[in-house]
């Protein structure tokens, strides 16, 4: 009986000890993304904005109402790829009305969401992506998406 107990007391302690993480801060590209990298990079993005809104363009508001001189800080405003992604034609829109379709499918959403998107200049156009994959042009750089997975 000892036996038996210390084996599935060992194999418990494996299961409670141990530790996942996720880095959202980790912006990567794989040769395959899938809808978890997505969601990860949307959420870089998200923190990117907020970076920016709290360090430059607070302090750059600051220092003009106590009347201080600022030379020019530029920076890259992500806010036209979270529309990408976010708004109302974005990808999440266009995501959550083809998987209510009845007859919703991958190829179908790639389709929609290029075609409403077209004019993006963060949506990554290449003649040889497949049907099922789209790309998108992240504040750090292009990601293609494969939408089957």
């Amino acid at each position: 009986a000892d036996e038996c107990f210390y084996k599935y007391y060992s194999e418990t302690q494996k299961q409670l000890s141990t530790i996942g993480l996720l880095d959202i801060f980790g912006f990567e590209s794989f040769e395959v993304n899938r809808f978890e990298q997505l969601c990860i990079n949307y959420a870089n993005e998200k923190l990117q904005q907020k970076f920016t809104q709290d360090i430059f363009r607070s302090v750059q508001a600051e220092y003009e109402y106590e009347g201080i001189e600022l030379d020019e800080v530029k920076f890259e405003d992500n806010a036209a790829v979270l529309q990408l992604v976010e708004g109302r034609m974005g990808l999440i829109s266009v995501l959550n009305e083809e998987c209510v379709r009845p007859r919703g499918n991958d190829i179908s959403f790639v389709n929609k969401f290029n075609f409403a998107n077209k004019d993006s200049g963060y949506l990554v156009k290449n003649k040889n992506f497949r049907e099922n994959e789209f790309g998108i042009e992240h504040y750090v750089g292009p990601v293609v998406y494969d939408a089957t997975n």
